[in-house]
Parts: C-alpha cells; sequence; structure tokens
C-alpha cells in the first residue's frame, strides 16, 4: 500500500469518525439532559417520539437530504446537530492532516477535544451521567486508536513512520 492511499484511507476514516462522534457527542448531550440512557438501540424525533432508521442517522447528510426536517412530523431539527458533526468532522481530519506521522499525538487530541467539551457543562446534577459518557467516549477513542495501531504497525512496521 502506497504512502498516498494509505493516508487516504485513514483521512476518510477520520472523517467519517469524527462526525460520528459529533453525532453521538449531540446525542449524549440531549440524553445526559433529559435523564434518557446513553446507550440504546433506538434513537427517537424529540418531537414527535417516532423511531428513526438508520438513513435519518447519518451525519450532515440526512440533515440536508431530509431538508432540516423529521420525515415523519416534518418538525424541524436544529442545525446545531449537522453544524457541530462538521465541527467534529473538520477537527478530527485536520489534527490527523498535521500529525498524520504522529498517531498518539492525533488520538491524544480527538480524545482531549471530546473530554473537555463533554465537562464543559457545569451542572453537578448530570455530573454521574456525564461519567459514563466520558467512559463511553474513553470505549470509542480507544477501539479506534488500537485500530490506528495495528494499521500503522502493519504497514510501516512502527508506529512512528520515516519521513
Amino acid at each position: 500500500m502506497s504512502d498516498f492511499t494509505f493516508f487516504f484511507t485513514l483521512l476518510l476514516t477520520s472523517a467519517v469518525f469524527g462526525t460520528t462522534m459529533g453525532a453521538y457527542f449531540c446525542t449524549m448531550q440531549y440524553r445526559i439532559h433529559e435523564d434518557l440512557p446513553l446507550v440504546t438501540s433506538d434513537c427517537i424525533c424529540p418531537a414527535c417520539g417516532h423511531r428513526l432508521t438508520l438513513f435519518h442517522q447519518i451525519p450532515i447528510i440526512s440533515f440536508i437530504l431530509l431538508k432540516g426536517k423529521c420525515r415523519f412530523c416534518r418538525a424541524p431539527i436544529s442545525p446545531r446537530y449537522p453544524l457541530t458533526e462538521a465541527a467534529f468532522l473538520i477537527y478530527y481530519t485536520l489534527t490527523y492532516c498535521i500529525f498524520h506521522r504522529y498517531p498518539a499525538a492525533f488520538l491524544l487530541l480527538w480524545y482531549c477535544f471530546i473530554t473537555m467539551l463533554l465537562f464543559r457543562t457545569k451542572n453537578s446534577r448530570h455530573f454521574r451521567r456525564l461519567l459514563n459518557g466520558f467512559l463511553i467516549v474513553t470505549v470509542y477513542h480507544a477501539v479506534i486508536g488500537v485500530l490506528y495501531a495495528v494499521l500503522y504497525l502493519a504497514v510501516y512496521g512502527s508506529l512512528f513512520p520515516k519521513r
């Protein structure tokens, strides 16, 4: 695998992971505020309660295809969701581009970014749920970190590729 192919593949993976983490971050904030379970198989429209299919949950793309409205009740979807997802997309891809030769650096920056955002909530009433969210985010980032490390080791034989 060429360096360019490897870089581009992981860039796309970083973009997908970034938007996914942005979408989950929004979901987590909503669920913490509403005292709902942080992990569940069902995502619902807050306006009508209809269960959303996987097609309706694709970060950024679903918002565009649905024209910012729930498919079932036509209630508007806040632009905060795709904007947050886009911000995560930009941050995760930029940090990967800048630090792609040092996987530990960009993985740590990703983890610190979402952790700081998660704990910026100062409401002590939700502190236990914030800790649960923190643990979930930690597991997601640990899994992606191990996958990236395995890929770097498989392609370069080291976590620090030579220039």
